[in-house]
């Protein structure tokens, strides 16, 4: 392993006032590599099943978006498809037009298969930017055309109104509740962007611009965005959750993935909102300074809710800090993720959720990830 200053001093980006270096040779695309072959080795079967092995050998749409959004962003395509093809055939019964189903796995009486049908939007919206990327890449259309076909069921099933305006669900399972639960942490602004200029029917705008209305309430007073929000229907504000549901008042295993979100927005597109969203984290950044440490799961407030830490949240955090203390970047990599890394990966080897979220704060941190841009419907499948 590398001393951690030298490591760092390879990793470090440049500034957003810099243009995006060609990534082909750096090392910081060298580790990106090397921890995803790793990651295919330990995690993804040769058929392209994403199995995790936390959950009891599950595999989730989430999970296969993730490795398809990696393998295009690193430019593997034959990982890429086999992954593909097994979400295709597995969670989509062989159908375009069908949204994944979120869970798969062994059932009661051995045999194995989908276990819970409802699909999860989060999940499927990766999915669609990840095969709209691997058509940009390489140039193909079919990807183009699988992933306009679950564009269309994703805005049919999966985006909701609310006093008239649009807004993302959790799931179609989420449509018609009260008070209307809606996860931050599936806002991908950066994405419906993109969708807007290829999928001019639908008003992905108006989306973004109502889900960072939606954000701005949420984090108002210097809260931190809640892993799961509840809206009262009737007047359109958050409310309290439902008895036993905490999570509407905890930062935790969903939210951590909202400053990712936003500093995308920021990085590819400059958006004002993002940024001043993003500038409501300076005090996670603060804590972090002063303790060595951010909590796994805190209050709205930032007070700690437990006292144990996980690397997922600082490899979210990392593309977030270089916007907000630019210094403070390579300090948390240095500091909180540099030692734990092995060859294939990152701290606990059976914790695909964290090394997914490491490896996405690198990918954006280092350039690897960037925006997707349209590419004609009508253009030949190139080289």
């Amino acid at each position: 392993m590398l001393p951690g200053a030298l490591l760092v001093g390879l990793l470090s980006a440049p500034s957003l006032a810099t243009a995006s270096p060609d990534l082909s040779e750096t090392p910081s695309t060298r580790l990106l590599r090397t921890t995803w072959r790793g990651y295919l080795r330990r995690f993804v079967q040769r058929d392209g099943r994403v199995v995790d092995h936390r959950g009891g050998g599950i595999s989730t749409s989430e999970g296969q978006a993730y490795a398809m959004m990696r393998a295009a962003w690193i430019g593997d395509r034959r990982s890429f498809d086999r992954v593909r093809e097994w979400t295709l055939w597995n969670l989509q019964g062989g159908s375009l037009a069908a949204l994944p189903a979120w869970k798969w796995g062994p059932r009661p009486d051995g045999s194995w298969g989908i276990l819970d049908e409802n699909p999860a939007s989060d999940a499927d919206l990766w999915m669609a930017y990840a095969l709209f990327t691997a058509a940009e890449r390489w140039h193909e259309p079919d990807y183009r055309v699988q992933a306009m076909a679950l564009l269309s069921r994703i805005w049919d099933e999966e985006v909701g109104e609310l006093d008239g305006r649009p807004v993302l669900l959790p799931g179609p399972w989420a449509r018609g509740g009260d008070p209307l639960r809606l996860n931050p942490s599936y806002f991908l602004t950066f994405a419906w962007r993109f969708f807007a200029q290829v999928d001019p029917d639908h008003p992905w705008t108006a989306l973004v611009d109502h889900s960072y209305e939606l954000l701005a309430v949420a984090t108002e007073g210097g809260r931190l965005p809640p892993d799961w929000l509840y809206i009262d229907r009737a007047t359109g504000a958050p409310t309290t959750p439902p008895q036993g549901l905490e999570e509407g008042d905890r930062y935790g295993f969903e939210a951590y993935r909202v400053p990712w979100n936003l500093a995308a927005d920021v990085w590819w597109y400059d958006d004002a909102r993002a940024r001043a969203l993003l500038g409501g984290l300076s005090p996670m950044m603060t804590t972090w300074r002063r303790d060595g440490r951010i909590p796994a799961v805190m209050d709205s407030t930032g007070a700690a809710v437990v006292e144990w830490e996980t690397l997922g949240l600082y490899g979210a955090m990392l593309p977030a800090a270089e916007i907000l203390h630019p210094s403070d970047a390579a300090a948390l990599y240095a500091s909180e993720l540099e030692e734990m890394r092995e060859c294939w990966g990152w701290g606990e080897p059976d914790d695909y959720y964290s090394q997914n979220w490491v490896w996405f704060g690198l990918a954006l941190w280092s350039r690897l990830a960037r925006a997707t841009e349209p590419w004609p419907s009508g253009s030949g499948s190139g080289p």
